[in-house]
């Protein structure tokens, strides 16, 4: 078994779907570009690990999933839902002061 990143990113795509995210509102969610993200997922090109990381934690699913296509994997990212919940929300907060902090800069 080998990574392909087409299959990967078809993966990646079906995951997304099936929680509700819209191409553009998933690459939000992981702080990518909606370009990048595009790429990620149609397999034109990969991403780091870190944003692999990122992806399996906002979909909840493994790693060796995302990435390999295994499943039921004991390599799973378990994560408290509550501790989830809370990052992702500050994680939110943090991307509103930026927009606002940049907003100010510009005017």
């Amino acid at each position: 078994m080998c990574y392909q990143l087409k299959a990967s990113g078809e993966r990646i795509k079906k995951l997304r779907e099936e929680k509700g995210y819209t191409q553009e509102s998933f690459s939000k969610e992981i702080s990518i570009s909606h370009r990048t993200y595009s790429g990620i997922e149609s397999g034109a090109h990969s991403t780091s690990i870190d944003t692999f990381v990122e992806i399996a934690q906002v979909l909840e699913i493994s790693l060796d999933y995302i990435i390999l296509g295994k499943e039921n994997s004991e390599l799973t990212i378990n994560i408290p839902q509550e501790k989830r919940e809370l990052a992702l929300k500050r994680k939110r907060q943090i991307r509103t002061w930026m927009e606002k902090i940049a907003a100010l800069m510009l005017s």
